[in-house]
């Protein structure tokens, strides 16, 4: 004997119980695919971004204040620094007034390096009277040399603004000093190697007329000591020559053209750009750990959570409302139809058609991953959505240990699908009319006379009860939670496609992850997820949304859905295939 609840229908062209179309032999459909979920995976979604910020908004400011307060404490807590600077004309050295270039013979660069000699770092240090040492002196020296310009820009930096000026005042002195000294030196020491040639030269000239006193004029010697003297004399002409040049050399450093100024304000530290880059630092860190807490959150608190624990679209937000819970809730969609849960009720209606539209979805089992998450309630009102568009909706009670939804109908429960599955009433007889006109319910019947509800609801007489409830457009069953018993597991299998709701406030990711892996485990196809409960600043806004979202594109949906309930129905006036169940 075969495994109870394993359907055996027709073998189809395809050879695997399907006919051309993806239907089973009773027009059930099992190629069902699943519709993409609006985001993108892999893709950053900006709205979801903000989201989590707006509901971490006071982790992320108390991060952004202790940030703040943190870079506010370490600025004001450093030493001030001042920075003052001189600028030096430097001219070349050593240089004959004639010369075409004289500045071919100036290297700014060395110039830049000489500032920041020993030796200079030595005389400023005796102008600024100070006693730090010259490594530490240099330190707080810096050169700039602008493009094309003979300028040194000699920067000083100091805790004191007076100091800072004097400090810069004092390299630019010692800078020319130092230039102005070595080039004097240099002068002195060349003047008085010419100085001692002349001399030597002197003496010998000297030497020679002593020699020739004593001779007389026309003797051959007399001639020669006559040529050694004119030798001489030529060369110290030439060294009176040199001793003139260099007496000409140029010994003007440069000068000072722009005095150090005493800063009015330091350059550090920069309080306001620092409390700025603290509060960008406190944001940045702020969103961070908003982000990572949302990951390790395992609360589902919005629609991008459910969807991603449910690898499916969302299809309906419904606001949290005290209408909706209570031992008996009231329907929003009699009740309070202008409502904001009774508006989220017809977009979750409108969507359910435009995903089941494709996929010719008939069969629709509502049901959760725990209790008290509002699948009874989403399956009546989602029901009576249908229903007053013209959709003729059978709604099943299938939870047999917890029956709510003759409660929530004000309809009796003496009698319904308990019976008709222990083969004590007809199907027909079961169904029970509604005040809600084209809807029509089958009850669950007393819980207390079903021993055994997952044996029941896996048998072949549930899979007759669904069969023959959908002569209507759609039958909403209302099924147990997963995760409890397994009946909703049972049903899934039976039905085209499974609703899976979640509460906003209670639900779990994980919950729903591993509901919807058994359910896919026993076959049974997601369509989407509704999310209960949601906190009003979490669902778009009621008036402005319905109208821009759910307008024209969702009226050509429902015009669509129109059309294939339409061939739907051609469809059912035909003699079903029989199947067999064992």
């Amino acid at each position: 004997m075969l495994r109870a609840g394993v359907y055996a229908g027709p073998v189809g062209p395809d050879g695997n119980g399907q006919d051309g179309n993806g239907q089973d032999g009773n027009g059930m459909n099992r190629s069902f695919q699943e519709p993409q979920s609006p985001s993108a995976e892999g893709t950053i979604d900006l709205r979801e971004v903000l989201q989590k910020v707006t509901r971490r908004k006071w982790l992320v400011l108390a991060v952004v204040v202790i940030v703040a307060s943190l870079a506010a404490a370490y600025s004001y807590s450093r030493q001030k620094v001042f920075f003052a600077t001189a600028e030096v004309l430097a001219q070349p050295l050593l240089i004959q007034p004639s010369d075409a270039d004289p500045l071919d013979n100036l290297s700014m660069p060395t110039e830049a390096q000489l500032v920041q000699s020993t030796q200079v770092a030595r005389l400023a240090r005796t102008f600024m009277d100070s006693s730090e040492n010259i490594p530490n002196l240099v330190k707080h020296v810096s050169v700039a040399t602008p493009d094309s310009t003979q300028i040194l820009q000699i920067s000083y930096t100091d805790s004191s603004a007076q100091s800072a000026r004097r400090g810069a005042q004092s390299f630019a002195r010692a800078y020319l000093g130092f230039k102005l000294d070595q080039a004097l030196q240099t002068i002195e020491r060349v003047s008085g190697t010419i100085r001692d040639q002349i001399a030597a030269h002197d003496a010998e000239i000297a030497k020679i007329d002593d020699q020739l006193k004593v001779l007389p004029t026309d003797s051959a010697e007399y001639n020669s000591l006559i040529g050694r003297r004119d030798a001489w004399d030529t060369a110290r002409l030439a060294l009176q020559s040199q001793l003139a040049e260099v007496a000409t050399l140029s010994t003007d450093p440069g000068q000072v053209v722009q005095e150090a100024n005493r800063p009015s304000s330091p350059i550090s530290p920069k309080h306001q750009v620092d409390l700025a880059l603290g509060i960008l630092l406190g944001l940045a860190a702020g969103i961070a750990l908003a982000s990572v807490r949302e990951q390790l959150q395992d609360r589902i608190e919005d629609a991008s959570g459910l969807r991603r624990a449910l690898k499916a679209p969302v299809l309906g937000l419904i606001p949290e409302s005290p209408t909706l819970r209570g031992d008996v809730p009231r329907l929003v969609s009699i009740d309070e139809p202008r409502s904001p849960a009774a508006e989220a009720y017809r977009t979750l209606r409108t969507n359910l058609l435009a995903a089941c539209k494709s996929a010719k979805v008939r069969t629709i089992l509502v049901t959760g991953a725990r209790q008290a998450e509002g699948k009874t309630t989403t399956a009546v009102n989602l029901a009576i959505a249908l229903a007053q568009v013209g959709r003729s909706v059978v709604l099943i009670s299938a939870d047999l240990r917890y029956p709510r939804v003759h409660s929530l109908l004000g309809i009796g429960n003496e009698r319904g699908l308990g019976q008709v599955l222990l083969g004590s009433l007809s199907l027909n007889d079961a169904l029970v009319d509604t005040p809600i006109p084209n809807l029509k319910a089958l009850p669950s019947g007393p819980a207390s006379e079903v021993d055994e509800p997952a044996e029941l609801l896996q048998s072949d007489r549930m899979f007759e009860v669904i069969r023959g409830c959908r002569q209507a457009d759609f039958v909403i069953v209302d099924g147990p939670p997963v995760e409890p018993v397994a009946d909703s597991l049972v049903l899934a299998d039976l039905v085209d496609g499974v609703l899976l709701v979640a509460d906003a406030q209670e639900g779990t990711r994980g919950g729903v992850s591993r509901a919807s892996h058994q359910l896919e485990q026993v076959g049974g196809t997601i369509l989407g997820g509704v999310l209960n409960r949601v906190h009003e600043s979490r669902t778009p806004n009621t008036y402005g949304t319905y109208e821009n979202r759910n307008g024209v594109l969702h009226r050509s949906k429902f015009d669509d859905a129109d059309r294939e309930l339409a061939s739907l129905r051609e469809e059912n006036t035909r003699p079903e295939e029989t199947s067999t169940r064992v």
